[in-house]
Order: C-alpha cells, then structure tokens, then sequence
C-alpha cells in the first residue's frame, strides 16, 4: 500500500471527519448517504487511511458482482487486497480481505482478527449479517456501515447493529450543489390497481405483483410511446417487476425500432458486460431488467466505461423505500441536464418525490406515514404546457387561467409532470398546518379536513410520536 490516492470532494471530508469523530465515542457507526454521493469512496478512503497505519480491514459485500465491481475500484485506488468468496484464494497475509456476506458467516471462526469491518448496503442484512456484526463486537472491532436507506424492507431499524448514524448531505443540497442531477418528474395518468395484491414483509407479494404488471399491456406500450415522445435518444433503463416482464418490455421497445434488451443476474458476466458496453456507446439506448440495477450497482464500473444513465421508466410497483430510492439513484449521477423520470405506476405516492425531505432514525421505520397522504392534484398550463398544484396564474409563464364550473385535471392516458418546488411547499404548510394543531381534539379535526380514513387513531399516533421526543429530550 504506497501513497494515498483517493481524492474527495468538501462534503464526503466532512463526513469523513464525522465518523472519525465518532469513532472516539462509538465503536459502531451508520454512515447515512443517498446514492452517488460516494459512500464507497469515503469508505475506502477510510479503509486506506486505516491499513497505512498498519491496521486490518474487511470490506463485506451481499453479492458477487458488487465483490468484483468493489474489487475494481480498489485496483484503481492502488487499494491491494484479498477475498474470502467461494472459489477465490484465500491470502491470510492481506491487510484487506473483500468479502461475501454468506461465505463469511460460515467461516467466522476462521477469519483472520481485523480492526475494522465495513458493511456495504447495510439495509439488506439478515440473520448472515448479524453473526458477522456481533463477532467482530464481542471483539471490540470498529463496525462502519454504509447505506442510503438505514431501514431494512421490513421497516425495521439498524439501531440494534449501530450506536451511532452519521447523516449525509440530503439529494436536495446534492443537486443544488451540482453533486447530483436535477430531474423532471412525470407521473402516471391512472393508478395500477394493487388492492388485491398481498403485502409480505413490507412490500407486495413478489409473485402476485410480477403476474399483475405482465398483464398490464397498456403499460408497458405507454412505457415505449413515452420514451419515444420525451427521451428519445437518451440512454435509458427501465424496472420490471420479473424477469418476465422484463422481456416482454424490451421486446416491445425493439418492435418500436428502438434498440433494447433484457439483462438480468443470470445473463453471463461477460456477456453482461458486452451489453453494457454496448449500451455506453448508444448501440443499444434501453436496458431493461428485475432486480440487477436495483442496489450498490456502477454501471460505469461494470462496462469498464463512462456512462450515465439520463432517464428512466419505473414498471414495478414497490412499498420499499430503499429500493425505490437505489433505482431513483440510477438517473440522479450528475450530469448537466436533468434526468427524466417516468413513473407509470405511481411510486411517488408512497414515497414522495426523489429530493423529499425525509428524517433518517436508527429506531424502527414509523408504518402507515405515506399512506395517510392523498395524491396532490395538478394543473397544466395551456400556454407554457408546464404542470404544476393548482394556482390561478401559471407559475412559469404567468399565464391567468379563465375561472370555469369544472376543469379537467388531466387527460386520460397521458402523463403529466410534477412541479417539485410547488409540492415541497405544499408538504412544508401541511407540516406547520398540523404542528399549530397541539391538542387530541385539534389533530382529529385536522385529520377529518384532510379526509384520513380513522382520524383519532391518526391523531391518537401524532400525539404518542410528540410525547416520545419531548421524553427523549
């Protein structure tokens, strides 16, 4: 291990020097950061400031292709290191061991002592990872995860892994500060109906979902017309909700002489890169897949390339945030123009916009807080055609619309776009509406007026959730 080379920007230093304040108090710390904000350079930066001073290091990943994407940037890095994975050579003499979160679990006991252990893609833990925390604790080794979305699918908080979060700078202070693309955001003109679809551990049923959206035609044919219409030419990837479905889309998209295909984690390494270069040289405009793209994943890393996804569709109707904030992800690396997002099935409802404000917590994910909020309506301009929540004078042209008994607020079959500023303001009064209601009574009527399903049971949480900050405090 020579000089340092790993050169980062202000906002991943400070972090950094967050965590290492940290680290004198806790021995297990959450580094909280949204996708393509550098989580994994911060972390090796970490990593080879800790093996030039002579200490030992882990670094676990949950899937192969992220060991040999990490394995890659370590290379680049001047990072040397070993692994511990099935069919790889052990080298017990390595300062740096990148790991399978599998393999290691059942090699705990013959594991090497290290002085720090990073996790990536924390979130996705299971009973594997919390065999791996807890022996390298009871040996008072120093625990540092990384994630975007510090709750598992299940809603259920990392506090009893971590004692400790470092929270990164928000995607919003990332666009503004030109770390992240800007984007535009376009909703779906009608809601898939998902009310007979189970919800298992979180989020809907893997099979019964992947069976509704492969029926889902229309869909799939407004997912191509849209590309054609808005995107045209930008590299694009759209999420499926089965390797299915993922075929049947990108067949519809080449029967639409726009150039596609299907990838998954089952399509040959070398032939998946073959496809990703093929991608980064625009000889093939759209990918479609399942689950390959879905966390941790470069795409640059992979194809060996530099590439930038520009926009993307999203056909898979999910309640998880983590995976909806990853694939968000996906189109948000920065450029100098935004990204376009079409969500045809309406994840914005469950999990607002990509640049919400959102409080990231150790403690357990509150259930049920998006499902309490109903869809905002939207207006667009006949002038500018900009679409924005409703107002008398257009907020981009300042067209004044003609008062009528009864305005259409969209047409059906097409998509319309979300004004971001316009709903975060929206969110920010309904945040004051609700703290100015301080009693029982007060926050039942607020509820009544918003049309809440059970307004005292509402009520009744937003008092309890109160009475717990105010005793934390």
């Amino acid at each position: 291990m020579g000089e340092i080379m790993i050169s980062l920007y202000p906002d991943q230093e400070e972090k950094v020097n967050e965590v290492r304040a940290a680290m004198a108090r806790y021995k297990s710390i959450l580094l909280q950061s949204p996708t393509g904000s550098g989580k994994t350079r911060m972390a090796t930066y970490m990593l080879e400031q800790a093996v030039s001073k002579g200490k030992r290091a882990l670094f676990t990943v949950p899937r192969r292709d992220l060991m040999n994407q990490t394995s890659d940037t370590f290379e680049a890095d001047g990072v040397t290191h070993g692994y511990i994975a099935a069919g790889r050579d052990f080298n017990p003499y390595s300062r740096v061991h990148i790991v399978l979160v599998d393999t290691m679990a059942r090699r705990l006991e013959q594991l090497p002592d290290k002085d720090l252990v990073i996790i990536d893609e924390t979130h996705f833990g299971s009973n594997s990872l919390d065999a791996i925390i807890k022996h390298y604790m009871s040996r008072g080794v120093w625990i540092l995860g990384l994630s975007a979305t510090p709750w598992k699918l299940s809603g259920e908080g990392l506090g009893k892994w971590y004692q400790h979060m470092v929270e990164g700078k928000s995607i919003k202070w990332l666009i503004d500060n030109k770390r992240l693309s800007d984007y535009r955001y376009f909703r779906g003109a009608t809601n898939p109906d998902l009310s007979k679809i189970s919800v298992t551990a979180g989020d809907y049923a893997k099979g019964q979902i992947a069976s509704y959206m492969e029926e889902q035609g229309v869909i799939i044919g407004d997912c191509v017309r849209d590309y054609a219409a808005r995107c045209m030419g930008r590299l694009h990837v759209v999420r499926c909700a089965s390797i299915k479905h993922s075929e049947m889309t990108a067949a519809s998209f080449r029967n639409a002489g726009i150039p596609a295909i299907h990838v998954d984690g089952e399509t040959p390494e070398d032939e998946r890169k073959r496809i990703f270069k093929a991608f980064a040289r625009r000889e093939i405009l759209v990918l479609t897949f399942c689950d390959l793209l879905n966390f941790g994943f470069d795409l640059s890393q992979a194809s060996g390339m530099d590439v930038c996804i520009e926009s993307c569709s999203d056909l898979k109707p999910t309640k998880s945030l983590a995976g909806q904030m990853q694939y968000w992800g996906r189109a948000l690396r920065y450029k100098d123009y935004p990204a376009i997002i079409n969500d045809h099935v309406n994840n914005w409802q469950e999990h607002g916009l990509p640049c919400a404000d959102r409080e990231w917590s150790l403690d357990d994910r509150k259930q049920g807080k998006k499902s309490s909020e109903r869809a905002l309506p939207t207006r667009q301009c006949p002038s500018c055609f900009f679409v924005h929540t409703p107002a008398p004078i257009c907020p981009e042209c300042n067209h004044v619309y003609q008062v009528q008994a009864r305005e259409i607020e969209e047409t059906e079959g097409e998509m319309v776009e979300l004004d971001k500023n316009a709903m975060r303001q929206v969110k920010k009064d309904a945040r004051m509406e609700q703290g100015k209601a301080d009693t029982l009574d007060a926050l039942i009527s607020l509820a009544q007026k918003r049309g809440y399903k059970s307004p005292s049971a509402w009520a009744s949480r937003v008092l309890a959730g109160r009475m717990m900050k105010n005793a934390r405090n």
